[in-house]
């Protein structure tokens, strides 16, 4: 899929009422390009385009798999937030068994009991890392392909994981 086909599938979704799999919507007011500046000043390296056209055009979050993924500022966050987790990583207000803290890497969609799906800003493309129970297991999807499984319902973070990838 293309970003246009990504976003538009995504849009189509949130517009029916579906944007994320659990049964309560949480629907959002796109993000405000102050909003994105800020989330890319604080992470220290830009949005991949793709989540930055979606914050911009469909949600400020809220949309995605399980409760969907965090948004910037005002946006959707299922605890506290992708920001402040990761101010709080980065300054090192993590438990000793956590992995440590990589630049440009964030919590971006809370799966529950202590599962997250991680982005990492560093590539313009975003690559999806999983992080269960306190293990950090690279995967090798970027956020494109991430939300082309989840729309296509093959997005199985445990398969994943366990079958070494795509």
């Amino acid at each position: 899929m293309t970003d246009d086909e990504v976003v538009a599938a995504i849009s189509a979704r949130v517009d029916a009422g579906r944007g994320a799999d659990l049964p309560e919507p949480y629907p959002q007011e796109p993000a405000s390009a102050e909003a994105l500046a800020e989330a890319e000043q604080t992470i220290g390296f830009p949005l991949p385009p793709l989540l930055r056209r979606l914050y911009q055009e469909v949600a400020n979050g809220g949309f995605g798999p399980f409760g969907g993924v965090e948004g910037v500022e005002d946006g959707y966050a299922s605890e506290d937030g992708m920001l402040a987790d990761y101010v709080q990583w980065r300054d090192d207000e993590i438990p000793d068994d956590f992995p440590a803290w990589t630049p440009g890497v964030v919590s971006f969609c809370n799966f529950g009991g202590a599962m997250w799906a991680l982005l990492d800003c560093r590539t313009p493309e975003g690559r999806i890392l999983f992080l269960d129970q306190s293990t950090l297991h690279p995967l090798d999807l970027t956020l494109s392909q991430w939300f082309e499984r989840w729309l296509s319902d093959d997005l199985d973070m445990h398969k994943l994981v366990t079958a070494g990838q795509p």
